[in-house]
């Protein structure tokens, strides 16, 4: 086996995957002309850009297949959107090297995941890729410390919102990897990564050869650290599949870096990817970005991907997500959506270990605390409530719909 048929996009959707690639060539302007010829409904066109955040990448290469041709109306809107994620763009550049400086002037070393640095790696130019927030990774052992330089350096931390006492932060820590945080000053979302993935069986890496092997990325003249080019695909394919694919800016990203590696590099990774046992994840990758961007990807590596039956019947899944109703509106937001991509996470690795954390991290909330304020002595009586705090939460977020 050597491919599979994925699900049919409408000609908006189809369009905009065909706008996503990179490098765009001539036989990727072509499949855009052809694709405009057969009738185009110019606003649902934005809104899947709009619900895919690729905006820049998609009026970059639309222009450069359509010039002149583009409607009027849309060339604007782009262009308005264009102009408001470079200013971001050039803000979390910004603060991702004060905060670089911050952090190390503290002791703590760090890594940007993601973000600029990404935008820099997949398609040389920060401006082309859309970016939410800058995400750090730091050691574990010093998250105490880093909240307190993020947060004195002017940021409020959103998630979670919730006081914590000395236990509480150890649990979190446990069930989660993240801290978020936002500046009002500069309109940035921040996001502290201890941990790759909140479930530790998924993105299992050594330490010290992540950090060892880190790459130099030059952001206004400072040298940032982020992930070596293997952890960086294999993470990224694990972060698109824990949410089921459904945004095409993660797709491209993941076919940008592919088209860039020599073939005998895709074999390695395949290897690292069944070694760190997330090759499903990586599997799904490989489908996606070969079947819908076009990726140039190793006939072995591709046949192994598509022998997966699991990984096949996932990365089928991620083009409903993609395609959630057929329509651009968020799917977050729409019934079902998170229970959905929840229980798909059961299927991204196997074994039971994996499958029983996966269920305490879902069930984990730490606005239990808040609702249920137990003194410290009873804290474990928060385990049992867990079950019917997550029927309550999902009842709620239905209702309020």
């Amino acid at each position: 086996m050597a491919d599979i048929e994925l699900p049919r996009f409408s000609p908006e959707l189809a369009l905009v995957a065909a706008c996503s690639r990179w490098p765009f060539r001539a036989g990727e302007e072509q499949e855009v002309r052809n694709r405009v010829a057969t009738g185009i409904d110019w606003n649902l066109f934005l809104a899947w850009i709009r619900r895919n955040r690729v905006a820049p990448l998609v009026y970059r290469n639309l222009q450069q297949a359509l010039g002149p041709s583009i409607p009027e109306a849309l060339m604007l809107e782009l262009q308005s959107e264009c102009k408001r994620h470079a200013l971001r763009s050039l803000r979390q550049i910004s603060e991702a090297v004060r905060m670089t400086g911050l952090l190390a002037a503290a002791g703590i070393r760090s890594m940007v995941v993601k973000g600029p640095t990404l935008a820099e790696l997949a398609f040389g130019n920060p401006m082309l890729r859309e970016s939410e927030d800058i995400d750090f990774l730091i050691d574990p052992a010093r998250l105490r410390e880093a909240d307190r330089v993020i947060t004195q350096a002017g940021y409020r931390r959103i998630v979670p919102q919730v006081e914590m006492t000395a236990s509480q932060h150890e649990v979190y820590r446990r069930r989660r990897c993240q801290f978020s945080y936002y500046s009002e000053t500069h309109g940035i979302f921040l996001e502290l990564h201890w941990r790759l993935t909140s479930n530790p069986f998924l993105m299992p890496t050594d330490a010290a050869s992540l950090w060892n092997r880190s790459q130099q990325i030059r952001m206004s003249g400072v040298n940032v650290s982020t992930l070596p080019d293997e952890y960086l695909l294999l993470y990224l394919c694990v972060h698109a599949s824990v949410h089921m694919w459904f945004r095409l800016k993660w797709l491209a990203d993941i076919a940008a870096l592919l088209q860039q590696l020599l073939p005998e590099a895709i074999e390695q990774i395949a290897k690292q990817a069944r070694a760190l046992e997330v090759d499903r994840s990586f599997h799904q990758a490989v489908i996606l970005a070969h079947g819908l961007m076009g990726a140039a990807v190793p006939s072995r590596v591709l046949t192994d991907a598509c022998c997966d039956g699991t990984a096949r019947r996932l990365a089928i899944a991620g083009c409903r997500a993609l395609n959630w109703h057929g329509s651009p509106e968020e799917p977050i937001k729409s019934q079902w959506f998170s229970v959905w991509v929840n229980w798909n996470a059961f299927r991204l690795r196997p074994g039971l270990r994996f499958r029983w954390k996966e269920l305490q991290n879902q069930m984990f909330s730490p606005e239990d605390w808040a609702r249920v304020q137990l003194p410290q002595r009873l804290s474990m009586l928060y385990l049992p409530l867990r079950p019917l705090s997550w029927v309550s939460r999902h009842v709620h977020r239905l209702v309020t719909r």
